[in-house]
């Protein structure tokens, strides 16, 4: 495998440091709030300090794979995070079953490829949940329609026309593993220094195309079920690796749930169109259901606007709503118990 490097920014490489130690790193693995730390010293074995989790008010607020960290050596092979530098982008889903929690998949990302595959795991309304949450971060997106030689040309064509009609402007790359195709195009996309992640179900095939494009075997992966021709989940754990044209790729665990945090920017930029239509509704508060002179409801009636796109757009447009009020109140809750616990420390001063 090849040796990681470290090319520091220079807004990063510039900070004042807290101690004589101390040295700046990025994060290039994740595991259960274990990290490896790649610095110029060396990689270590890093976890958070006791400040750092306990000053954290969300999982948010803890290092990620990607992220520049401050970290002070505690020997040749262990070190201890003390800060996360400021991100440039951040890739935030909503945890599992969770309304008010939010999970960092990756940081300082340029752009991400949403890998889908034909059949069962080909699903525009969750493509477009991907979208909203790439947008919101501040990533470019593209999307990877993976394993194009298990669909005939029929098939390949009408998954590419339903794209087209929902997202005509994003950038789509078809792929096969089995015949290369598609590989090279990816390659050209990767510009030295930057860094890219990979998204999708599990099994869709992420690892094995890491591999391809590093030219090696990277990352451990399995071949497809007999059972339902879909690839077997391997990746357990977030990491970074180096290509040898100096960009790096993360791979991650493949998402059962692509659930929202607050991403209203992010779903405006996904759905611009309705975004660009609505602002001709006679009402500026218009809801787009029921109300006279609405253009959004005209666009659908007259065919400029897939009802399908709309529906994902209201559906995500309220599970986004939804979190921000969870996350409200999980946060005034929160300054109550702060409050309270002031005003008790207060009394038994006093006393």
């Amino acid at each position: 495998m090849k040796k990681q490097k470290l090319h520091i920014p220079r807004e990063y490489a510039e900070i004042p440091l807290p101690a004589v130690a101390a040295c700046v790193g990025r994060v290039i693995a994740e595991h259960r709030q274990r990290y490896n730390v790649q610095s110029e010293q060396g990689v270590y074995a890093a976890g958070v300090s006791g400040k750092m989790l306990f000053l954290a008010d969300s999982g948010e607020a803890l290092p990620a794979v990607g992220d520049w960290v401050v970290l002070i050596p505690s020997d040749s092979a262990t070190a201890v995070i003390e800060t996360v530098l400021p991100r440039k982008s951040a890739l935030i889903r909503r945890l599992s079953g969770r309304t008010d929690s939010g999970q960092l998949i990756a940081a300082n990302l340029n752009a991400a490829f949403i890998v889908m595959a034909g059949g069962e795991d080909f699903n525009i309304n969750r493509m477009e949940r991907y979208l909203s949450i790439i947008h919101e971060g501040g990533i470019k997106p593209y999307l990877v329609l993976n394993k194009s030689d298990l669909f005939d040309a029929e098939t390949r064509k009408n998954y590419i026309a339903a794209i087209g009609e929902r997202h005509p402007d994003l950038p789509l790359i078809t792929l096969s593993a089995k015949s290369g195709e598609g590989v090279i195009d990816i390659i050209k996309t990767l510009i030295p220094g930057n860094t890219y992640c990979f998204l999708g179900s599990s099994g869709v095939g992420k690892s094995t195309l890491i591999n391809l494009i590093a030219g090696e075997e990277r990352l451990p992966t399995r071949p497809l079920s007999d059972a339902s021709s879909k690839g077997v989940h391997t990746t357990t754990f977030r990491e970074l690796v180096e290509l040898n044209n100096g960009s790096y790729l993360i791979d991650t665990p493949g998402l059962r749930e692509v659930g929202l945090t607050a991403a209203d920017a992010g779903i405006e930029q996904t759905f611009g169109d309705i975004v660009a239509i609505a602002e001709h509704c006679r009402f500026r508060d218009c809801s787009h259901l029921n109300e006279p002179g609405c253009a959004v409801r005209a666009a659908i009636s007259d065919g400029r606007l897939s009802p399908d796109k709309f529906e994902n757009y209201l559906r995500l447009r309220k599970e986004s709503e939804h979190y921000q009020m969870e996350d409200y109140r999980r946060r005034r809750q929160e300054r109550q118990f702060t409050n309270i616990l002031r005003e008790y420390k207060r009394i038994k001063k006093k006393t």
